[in-house]
């Protein structure tokens, strides 16, 4: 669910739920920084809540949890993002051959701003545009 908060009266029903970066979008992608790693925890634990309230036979071994990306490191994570500014982490992630970005898919620096720039490997599939007052 990208417009908002998934329905918890209909999730509990199920003994394994799993949330991930789309749910809530078009609230934490208008975030500066972006807090979709806090709005996933705060999904999780309405559901939990819900699940408690409901006290449903069946959903004694129900377990949520948060789908993360295995191989990219999405910086709309807090705790991902951390680690990309972290220079202690610095050789965790891959960096691009050069600055000339003349031959990359994605540009190395951001379109609305030229100084937002990243020579870590990164795409822009599936990554939230923009925001703007029409497209939030």
């Amino acid at each position: 669910n990208s417009s908002g908060y998934s329905n918890v009266d209909r999730a509990s029903q199920f003994g394994i739920v799993s949330y991930d970066w789309s749910n809530a979008k078009a609230q934490w992608a208008t975030q500066t920084p972006m807090d979709c790693e806090e709005r996933l925890v705060e999904q999780a634990m309405r559901l939990d809540q819900a699940r408690n309230k409901r006290k449903r036979s069946g959903n004694s071994n129900a377990h949520t949890f948060v789908y993360r990306n295995l191989v990219k490191a999405l910086p709309w994570f807090s705790t991902v993002r951390n680690k990309l500014i972290d220079p202690a982490y610095e050789g965790f992630f891959l960096k691009l051959a050069s600055s000339d970005n003349s031959t990359y898919h994605v540009p190395t620096c951001a379109l609305e701003n030229s100084s937002l720039c990243s020579y870590l490997y990164h795409d822009q599939e599936q990554t939230p545009q923009v925001p703007t007052s029409d497209h939030p």
